[in-house]
């Protein structure tokens, strides 16, 4: 009889898939709604740039005020299934309901429906977003909480790459296409999702055992989850205070850039580059598979260098492709490569900044801490679909790239400031014990 061996430096696989399944079945359908929505408002509605864009910007208004109310609800939730679990299940499922109400509200060209069904769905959809992103840092010890999310948004990307492809078959190049299938789809996404995380994934266990892994590494049982200055205390401390808000002006300016460029990018692909249908999504799809293959290398990069300059170097990657793509009149091959390169740049800051913030709380605060985050990011949402819709009115579709670059460049300077929230780096765990390289399994193998 022999036992099965893992190395504490990898995740645990199973654990880790199961936990990123509610956030990938969400960001299926946030995929879905930076695609087709802004075409609902233009051919079905008629609404302009600058309009259209206050619209895309609702969802980010309800999550301002919502994400931290529910983060912080799940934070003092002690259900038998566990904080976060609850949340996720019923408003996993209420969204999957509705999704498909959109498409109808789209056929029969009522703006009333489509805007009561868009406002109850996004209301579903906040009340599980904060609970479902704080649940990673808490079943998964410090020092790879930066792989843990990367592949949390590989998952999605995966189901994103699932929507695009159903959006580039299912979505014809004519007047009025039926959305219908997608958006069936995509809720068929949800509900396979939380059907799996439900059955395979206990909570309060997961929870249990990343405390057990975490000391095995040689964290400090104060420390496993808190940052380096604790909990609620550590607020107090100026250059805690101080990085932590560095750090929320870099989301803040991370997603004035990225959410520019995904809640347009259909109509910009439409308009400059002459993408007709669901034809958008091609460019998309490739952009997507590149930056799915560089997220655990580039979450493996920051494990080893830090996530603050892991950050930088995915920032650059955005100005590059950026600016090549506003230099890049009209249709060109080179394009595919340029979104990519832009795309392997938004995926690695996303894949860092997050856990940035999470070393910076306790485990008391994880839901708050990631309702500050989501404040940052949906203010960010709330004002760049209209800044960037005004952009493309009245300057220009193609100085939409040259706008999410400037944002972000705004988003570098912040981090010069950043002095606490960086990785626990494994070269500075005590790894040459074998108990840290190697932790036995409950599962034995006979």
């Amino acid at each position: 009889m022999r036992k099965k061996q893992r190395n504490l430096r990898s995740l645990d696989w199973k654990r880790t898939i199961l936990v990123t399944l509610p956030f990938a079945g969400a960001l299926a359908f946030w995929q879905a709604y930076d695609g087709i929505i802004p075409l609902i408002l233009r051919d079905t509605f008629h609404l302009g740039d600058t309009l259209a864009g206050g619209v895309m910007a609702l969802d980010n208004v309800c999550a301002l005020f919502l994400l931290p109310l529910f983060g912080g609800l799940s934070d003092r939730c002690h259900s038998r299934f566990g904080r976060r679990t609850p949340f996720i299940i019923i408003g996993s499922l209420l969204a999957a309901l509705l999704i498909p109400l959109l498409a109808v509200a789209d056929r029969l060209a009522s703006l009333p429906l489509f805007f009561i069904v868009l406002c109850l769905l996004l209301i579903v959809l906040s009340s599980y977003r904060s609970p479902c992103v704080a649940l990673m840092p808490d079943v998964t010890p410090r020092p790879i909480r930066a792989k843990a999310d990367a592949f949390n948004s590989l998952m999605a990307a995966a189901a994103g790459v699932i929507v695009l492809v159903s959006i580039s078959l299912a979505v014809p190049d004519v007047e009025h296409p039926s959305y219908l299938p997608v958006f069936l789809i995509v809720s068929g996404i949800i509900v396979l999702c939380t059907v799996l995380f439900a059955v395979f994934f206990r909570e309060k266990n997961a929870v249990e055992k990343m405390h057990e892994e975490s000391l095995t590494m040689g964290v400090p049982e104060a420390e496993i989850d808190l940052s380096e200055e604790g909990g609620q205390e550590k607020e107090s401390d100026k250059t805690v205070r101080r990085s932590l808000f560095a750090i929320l002006l870099c989301v803040f300016f991370y997603f004035m850039a990225s959410n520019a460029v995904t809640s347009a990018f259909s109509k910009y692909a439409s308009q400059v580059w002459g993408a007709g249908g669901g034809s958008f999504a091609n460019f998309q799809l490739v952009a997507t598979m590149v930056t799915l293959i560089s997220y655990m290398p580039m979450a493996n990069l920051s494990c080893r260098i830090g996530r603050k300059v892991t950050t930088y170097i995915g920032i650059g990657l955005m100005c590059f492709g950026g600016l090549c793509i506003f230099m890049t009149q009209g249709y060109s091959p080179m394009i595919y490569v340029w979104v990519s390169i832009s795309g392997v740049g938004m995926g690695t800051v996303a894949t860092t900044i997050y856990p940035m913030i999470m070393e910076v709380a306790s485990e008391k605060t994880t839901g708050r801490y990631t309702g500050y985050y989501y404040t940052a990011s949906m203010s960010a949402q709330i004002i760049t679909p209209i800044l960037s819709g005004a952009v493309m009115e009245f300057i220009g579709y193609r100085y939409l790239y040259l706008y999410a670059v400037t944002c972000a460049v705004l988003a570098a300077l912040p981090l010069i400031f950043v002095k606490k929230g960086n990785t626990i780096l494994l070269q500075d765990l005590e790894i040459g014990n074998p108990e840290v390289t190697a932790v036995t399994s409950e599962i034995e193998i006979l």
